[in-house]
């Protein structure tokens, strides 16, 4: 299943606010983007209230009533490694066992000039978009093409287990 949403932060300044701390973590760490990190349900960070948020919107269409936590990182002109499948790559490295996210989530915060930079999810390609938000079934195989111009994504992993 894929869920594709237009408009859903309602919030005209969040674009500018989220650009804002993306560049203040470029001078703190050096780096544009948050990197991929476990959050529980009630701990606190910058980007919590929009996480918990798109669980929310999320849970009218995935059943996300064991979620414990989730993961949480960005995308700010890049974009993540070819065809791939969200899952736990730390189990899979250690016992060659796969395990899922509850679902997956990519909120396209800035979507400018860009050329390329389409979603594929398996057969299905959608366009990027700012303030769109698309969700999908857990173990689909997912890339990002090449592209030029600007992209700024955040990306919801919800998981029914402590990562």
């Amino acid at each position: 299943m894929i869920i594709i949403m237009d408009d859903v932060v309602g919030n005209t300044t969040f674009e500018t606010d989220c650009i804002n701390s993306l560049q203040q973590n470029k001078k703190k760490t050096g780096d544009d983007n948050y990197k991929e990190k476990w959050y529980s349900l009630d701990e606190e960070h910058h980007f919590q209230d929009f996480c918990v948020q798109m669980l929310n919107v999320a849970g009218s269409f995935f059943d996300l009533s064991t979620c414990k936590g989730y993961e949480f990182w960005s995308h700010f002109n890049t974009r993540p490694r070819g065809w791939h499948i969200d899952q736990d790559e730390k189990l899979v490295s250690t016992t060659g066992q796969t395990r899922f996210p509850l679902c997956s989530m990519v909120y396209y915060v800035k979507v400018k000039d860009l050329k390329g930079g389409k979603l594929h999810i398996e057969d299905d390609i959608i366009t990027p978009k700012s303030n769109r938000m698309v969700i999908f079934s857990p173990n689909l195989n997912h890339c990002a093409e090449p592209f030029m111009g600007d992209r700024i994504t955040l990306c919801v992993n919800p998981w029914s287990v402590k990562l």
